[in-house]
């Protein structure tokens, strides 16, 4: 997103600008897991505000073995398809914070309890217009030998007790101890900044979504779409 000034100084007579996404959740790609559901969640800075729509969703369990298809590349994959509505309007007066979408995919363990697959979280972009985006999902693990045997015994996997950790560039008060990579909420004089967490990759989550914009040009901002339009 570029910035540009306002001509003649003059202030702009909308008193914000608006986002809204609307679209769908299409699809997971997990090559070890199958009948998986997903949660998801909108996540902002301060100055923005949601208009209308839900900020926050549960889909569906959805199983990829009738769903065979095939990448660009001409390999054969099971996705788990969705197609989970997102829908959702925003209004600020300051870009800082753009919404980002955090997604976390839950299947089945061999006990029937819920597990997490996989963690992922991406910004909403910043250009009108029809867009496909790939995220990449990851999943903590344990930082010694002794944690993942640990684990595996007590039957309990990896995950963030804050949720909303993996769309964070900053956690100013996170627990400074260690608990198998699990972030554990503790004493407040024992907070320190944010350790080191080992993930592990695992899985593909597809998104559809339809951006648009209205008055951003309006508080001296303009898209990457509109900045290349006007110089052609």
């Amino acid at each position: 997103m570029a910035t540009g000034g306002m001509a003649g100084g003059m202030m702009p007579h909308a008193s914000f600008f608006g986002l809204v996404c609307s679209g769908q959740i299409e699809s997971a790609y997990f090559p070890e897991f199958d009948n998986l559901y997903c949660k998801f969640s909108f996540l902002h800075g301060p100055d923005w505000s949601v208009l209308s729509g839900l900020e926050e969703g549960i889909s569906q369990f959805a199983r990829g073995k009738q769903a065979a298809t095939f990448t660009d590349g001409g390999q054969l994959i099971k996705p788990c398809v969705w197609n989970f509505p997102v829908d959702i309007a925003f209004k600020s007066t300051n870009p800082f914070g753009w919404p980002q979408l955090l997604v976390t995919v839950y299947g089945l363990d061999a006990l029937g309890r819920d597990v997490i697959r996989g963690y992922g979280t991406v910004r909403l972009p910043v250009s009108p217009g029809q867009h496909t985006l790939y995220m990449p999902m990851f999943v903590p693990i344990a930082t010694s030998p002794f944690h993942q045997t640990l684990s595996w015994l007590v039957a309990v996997h990896q995950s963030f007790w804050i949720q909303s950790l993996p769309a964070r560039a900053v956690a100013e008060k996170v627990c400074s101890c260690r608990h198998a990579s699990i972030d554990h909420p503790c004493n407040a004089d024992s907070l320190g900044p944010l350790p080191v967490t080992r993930v592990r990759s695992q899985g593909t989550v597809k998104i559809q979504l339809s951006i648009i914009t209205k008055d951003l040009e309006l508080f001296g901002y303009r898209s990457l779409r509109q900045s290349n339009t006007a110089n052609k």
